[in-house]
């Protein structure tokens, strides 16, 4: 059995501009991986999947604002963590607001 679409590549995940899943390739040595939230709300939904732990809001004029949910390592400085995945997303998406949330430690 395949799935629909099987040996197509897949669209670029596109959201206000901005590639989410270059943003949730972002790699940071103090984060374990995304967090998908409380109850899986950190997620953009896209066409037959999600990309958890990537939220991106366009409420108007202005750059659209990045919200990045992560597992840190446990024992690594939170600011740390925090500078290192907005320094990692700056480079995927130059220009626009990232807002970090340590939701859980591992």
């Amino acid at each position: 059995m395949t799935r629909a679409g099987a040996g197509r590549p897949e669209a670029p995940a596109l959201v206000a501009g901005i590639d989410v899943d270059r943003v949730a390739a972002a790699a940071c040595p103090l984060v374990v991986g995304l967090h998908p939230g409380p109850h899986g709300t950190a997620a953009t939904l896209l066409p037959r999947r999600r990309v958890d732990g990537v939220v991106v809001t366009d409420d108007g004029p202005g750059p659209a604002r990045i919200a990045v949910t992560v597992t840190a390592c446990f024992g690594a400085p939170l600011r740390r963590v925090v500078e290192q995945v907005r320094s990692a997303v700056a480079v995927r998406a130059p220009g626009h607001p990232v807002d970090v949330t340590c939701a859980d430690v591992a």
